[in-house]
């Protein structure tokens, strides 16, 4: 094998490094959990018969004045909080009824700006760009997938014996928000889970979202046709008024990115055009120049991005097996096969088809072990498209 297939195929398998180290901060580093998830699940435990009085306050909280409090919560506070749920859950299911509860209006700002969105997949791009505002112990990140739109979720931090709960909680208020802002767009999701069990099917089931098994992470995965549904709520004038507030409450919060990782973000989600520096700043809402000059200031250049960019979406490309390679060429952004060609090879040390063959010599269906696993991005960002 190539040494240079080896060193790309590596990283392709193994994500992105930036997210392993990210989930093992310790709870201190990241404000976790927003206070607004915390009253939403007691108050749903109430009405499922279950009291957290009790564990709230030896947790140092008074319920009394739990719907006062604006401070994220600290994991350790979440954890003790779930374990009680799960202990005192009679039925299975608990927390995917708990997170059909909360409503899209209790996400705030950015409940605001997905709903001003023009369309569902716009409104996806505004979540992952903007969850660390309310979802900061989750990584959220969106590819652009054969099949549709995949959503995907992972704990940033350890979550020991909760993050089950955790993710089931959280597919189900996603769910309920893409539900909310597109009715009926629960039926044409699927979510597909690892190792999924029979029971968790049925659970799943009964709330209108159909299952499937993923060999991979867990992701909701949205048909093309339905991410492309136009919203009743759409208003690209109020989306930038929202995009704003979203982007002061995060450089209040310390969590604005860098301009790297905004333009990486949109090479992953956008087609062809996507590799032109003037459809990126006219995406970030800047100047050529403007880009140009922070991305200097980051110590890379615009062509390096591309270039790396393009490396990665070959292989990932090549793994999910969906394309012919004339049509990956155009995927890439390359007006003649030949430019292709010299890309690869200078890339590889081989030529495309040669690179395919190699990729599928390494396993028996390389493409079906790798297609549910594509490449991490290095970060969530994303800038509004209007």
């Amino acid at each position: 094998m190539n040494p240079r297939i080896d060193s790309h195929q590596a990283s392709f398998d193994a994500g992105d490094p930036a997210a392993t180290a990210c989930a093992t901060r310790s709870a201190q580093d990241l404000p976790l959990v927003h206070p607004a998830y915390l009253r939403l699940l007691v108050a749903a435990a109430t009405a499922e018969g279950i009291d957290l009085s009790r564990r709230l306050i030896a947790s140092g909280l008074d319920p009394a004045t739990l719907h006062e409090r604006d401070e994220p919560m600290p994991l350790a506070t979440w954890r003790r909080v779930l374990l009680d749920l799960q202990l005192q859950a009679w039925r299975p299911g608990l927390a995917i009824r708990l997170g059909r509860k909360v409503p899209l209006l209790a996400h705030g700002p950015l409940a605001y700006l997905m709903a001003s969105s023009r369309d569902l997949r716009q409104a996806l791009h505004a979540l992952v760009r903007f969850a660390p505002l309310r979802l900061a112990v989750l990584e959220l990140r969106l590819n652009d997938g054969a099949q549709g739109v995949e959503l995907h979720a992972n704990a940033r931090v350890a979550l020991g014996d909760v993050e089950r709960f955790t993710l089931d909680f959280l597919w189900a208020m996603l769910s309920t928000m893409l539900d909310e802002l597109c009715p009926g767009a629960r039926r044409a999701m699927t979510l597909q889970l690892a190792g999924t069990r029979a029971d968790a099917a049925a659970v799943w089931a009964e709330h209108g979202i159909t299952v499937g098994r993923s060999a991979g992470g867990s992701f909701l995965l949205l048909p093309h046709a339905l991410a492309d549904s136009a919203l009743a709520t759409a208003s690209a004038a109020e989306h930038r008024r929202a995009w704003r507030a979203c982007e002061e409450a995060e450089s209040q919060q310390g969590w604005a990115k860098s301009m790297v990782a905004l333009v990486e973000q949109l090479f992953r989600t956008g087609a062809a055009a996507s590799y032109h520096l003037g459809w990126i700043a006219a995406r970030l809402g800047m100047s050529r120049r403007t880009v140009m000059r922070r991305l200097s200031n980051e110590g890379t250049q615009f062509s390096a991005l591309v270039e790396a960019s393009r490396k990665e979406r070959l292989l990932r490309r090549l793994a999910e097996r969906q394309l012919t390679l004339g049509e990956i060429a155009v995927d890439l952004g390359y007006a003649d096969g030949s430019a292709f060609n010299r890309a690869v090879q200078r890339w590889f040390g081989i030529g495309p088809r040669a690179l395919q063959h190699a990729l599928t010599s390494r396993g028996s269906d390389p493409g079906a072990q790798r297609a549910t696993a594509p490449v991490a991005p290095k970060d969530k960002s994303l800038a509004p498209m209007d």
